[in-house]
């Protein structure tokens, strides 16, 4: 009997790491969703911090208020990089922005690439910049002015 007995551990150990790894293929433990992979690597909407006025920097034709941009003809905002921190965290800051009077042109360039889009009255777009920043551009072809607002993209 004492010659089996570091058998019978092998054959303990062996049907515990058998057991573990069943029990991680069938999925004990995922969740309600069921989802096979974790979902930090998606960015969800919300996830992020809030792009607010202070990290914006408009040209002369903008005005920018805590949330708020008035502007009349062509504006462009930029976006400030994230300063601190260390460089592998995420910085990423998020917004929808939403065109409260007269359409609105919003164009972006985002890695050599123009996107353009059209801002009707209530519509918005959702906005997310990484720690570099970036800039966009706003168009107003109304007399009057217009006017979008950055709200908090959930």
């Amino acid at each position: 009997m004492a010659d089996r007995k570091p058998l019978l551990i092998l054959l303990a150990v062996a049907l515990v790491a058998i057991a573990l790894f069943v029990v991680g293929v069938v999925g004990v433990g995922r969740g309600a969703s069921g989802a096979g992979w974790p979902s930090w690597p998606s960015a969800k909407p919300g996830s992020g911090d809030q792009l607010v006025g202070d990290d914006l920097q408009a040209d002369s034709s903008c005005a920018v208020a805590d949330t708020t941009i008035n502007f009349s003809g062509n504006c462009v905002v930029k976006v400030r990089p994230v300063t601190g921190g260390f460089p592998w965290e995420r910085a990423t800051r998020r917004a929808m922005l939403t065109a409260a009077t007269p359409t609105v042109r919003l164009t972006i360039t985002l890695v050599g690439k123009t996107l353009s889009t059209s801002l009707d009255p209530g519509k918005g777009v959702r906005l997310t910049f990484t720690r570099d920043g970036g800039a966009f551009a706003l168009t107003c072809t109304n007399p009057a002015g217009c006017t979008v607002v950055l709200a908090k993209d959930i």
